[in-house]
């Protein structure tokens, strides 16, 4: 297998004694139940513009560090765009409101930054188009490539969680009947392959008229099953979307779907190169059952909202960047497969439609309404998968959504990656997830 993602990882973010940053954080916890902690973030975007842009090359490289207390559920933050003694410091100082409040500025030292790899992302437009030319088709596009590096560390006012790294890619296809956009965790030929896919099916439904009505059999190829299964179960059970309409652990135990449905968000099993064993406030990540038989088992929780309802537990805290506070999120959610084999799933769907990805999707957090957007369909005929439509809009309900989920099928792919815009916070997300019928929408 032809690897893209980096083969050494990097050295821990800070190069020196994180000792005195955990006194010096212990400090500011004045009563037992405050908790202190102080995040530090490493950035790095690679970008590869389309040809004939007059600069194709962007690097762009930020770190910088935040300092935050919580109380009660409240938190409290200082975030600087440097990394070193003083800026910690001046952090601590604006959390507290206190003038130095840890005394005097703690020595700093970060790590060397990687050094900059371009053959695989300048590898990466002609693997692509040989990908399209193997289907036996041909368009004009611009690429532009991004490889994108995030470190993390964090340290609390008693212990230090050891350096994470990610590193992933993300494409932007232009072509003449619109863009395409994704995250990879490679630019290797088995990654870019279904790429290629996407582009020729909307090149083959472009001319094609947006589907009337919602079609009340549904085959959902990986790529959908997986968009749907991240607005529906992922969004619904992070707790601050629950508390909108009311206490977040009174839906444990709450039946959503049938007993085919279970689905764990881990995110040490997302691709290599992006999985994380702690999460943005240090803690440890845990293989969490968001529903177990259908059933809710663990809402996805951080370290704010598991002080606030006793039945919820930490491990599920994200950030966008460290000057925004953390909050619960999922990050490489998979549904588990069953024993049906995939051809089957067809068998009972003669007539309805295959949907093989979503370009889109957004959760109604108070009324539970979802919306998902298919750029393109298949009539699904005797034999499987036939004739193409144009857009598919599929507006239901989440407990409707899951309610229809009749049959899942026994080959999981690693699926529906993109970037999540919840509250407008990008994040990337992973997901794998085998194919799954819908039954019964209306």
């Amino acid at each position: 297998m032809d690897t893209t993602v980096t083969a050494r990882r990097p050295n821990e973010l800070l190069a020196s004694d994180v000792g005195t940053l955990t006194d010096a954080l212990a400090r500011l916890a004045v009563h037992p139940d405050q908790h202190t902690e102080a995040f530090f973030e490493r950035l790095e975007t690679v970008e590869l513009l389309p040809r004939g842009a007059s600069t194709r090359l962007r690097l762009r490289r930020e770190q910088g560090l935040s300092v935050r207390r919580l109380e009660a559920g409240a938190s409290r933050l200082a975030s600087a765009d440097a990394i070193s003694g003083h800026t910690f410091a001046s952090c601590c100082d604006r959390v507290t409101g206190t003038a130095g409040s840890i005394g005097p500025a703690p020595k700093i030292q970060v790590s060397r930054w990687l050094p900059v790899r371009m053959a695989e992302i300048e590898r990466a437009e002609r693997q692509l188009g040989k990908a399209v030319s193997r289907r036996r088709v041909g368009f004009p596009m611009e690429v532009t490539v991004r490889r994108h590096r995030r470190q993390v560390q964090v340290v609390h006012g008693r212990v230090s969680a050891p350096s994470q790294f990610e590193e992933y890619f993300s494409l932007r296809l232009k072509t003449p009947w619109g863009l395409w956009g994704g995250l990879l965790p490679s630019l290797a030929a088995e990654d870019l392959d279904p790429v290629a896919g996407c582009l020729v099916d909307r090149l083959r439904s472009r001319h094609l008229p947006e589907h009337p009505d919602t079609p009340r059999i549904l085959v959902l190829g990986p790529c959908a099953a997986a968009v749907m299964l991240h607005e529906v179960v992922a969004h619904t059970l992070e707790a601050d979307t629950l508390a909108l309409t009311g206490a977040p652990d009174s839906v444990v135990g709450l039946k959503l779907g049938g007993v085919h449905l279970d689905v764990i968000d881990d995110p040490r099993l997302a691709p290599d190169g992006c999985g994380r064993f702690s999460d943005d406030e240090g803690m440890t990540v845990i293989a969490r059952w968001l529903l177990r038989r259908g059933r809710v088992r663990q809402p996805l929780a951080d370290l704010a909202w598991a002080g606030r309802c006793q039945r919820l537990i930490p491990g599920a805290a994200r950030r966008a960047n460290r000057h925004l506070l953390p909050g619960p999120r999922t990050m490489h959610l998979e549904l588990l497969p069953t024993d049906l084999p995939e051809a089957e799933l067809f068998q009972e769907a003669a007539g309805g439609l295959y949907i093989a990805e979503f370009e889109s999707g957004t959760l109604d957090p108070f009324d539970g309404g979802c919306v998902l957007r298919a750029p393109c369909a298949r009539r699904i005929g005797a034999s499987g998968p036939a004739d193409f439509v144009g857009p598919v809009e599929i507006r239901s309900r989440t407990v409707d959504l899951l309610a229809a989920v009749t049959a899942v099928g026994d080959r999981p792919l690693a699926a529906g990656a993109g970037w999540c815009a919840k509250d407008g916070s990008l994040l990337p997300v992973w997901a794998r997830s085998p194919s799954v019928r819908l039954e019964g929408l209306v």
